[in-house]
């Protein structure tokens, strides 16, 4: 197995990413609502650090020890 504390740090990273992604498309869509501009410098920003998350884990996922695998699906499962 390799290093527990990076693969925590893999998903938490991406389960932090994909909160931030969800929280501006939310405020996107409401700003559109009200007619406001949406903030694209900080959208562009979000997703770019959602890709980066990703791709660690689908790294991970692509290259990884078996056990690793699990391990990070087991830390990227809420339930």
């Amino acid at each position: 197995m390799g290093d527990t504390s990076r693969l925590d740090a893999i998903a938490a990273r991406l389960l932090t990413a994909e909160r931030a992604n969800r929280g501006v498309r939310h405020l996107a869509n409401a700003a559109v609502e009200i007619g406001e501009t949406v903030d694209t410098a900080g959208a562009v920003v979000i997703l770019s650090e959602y890709r980066q998350a990703y791709r660690e884990v689908h790294d991970v996922l692509t290259n990884g020890d078996p056990v690793d695998i699990v391990y990070l699906a087991s830390r990227l499962d809420p339930s």
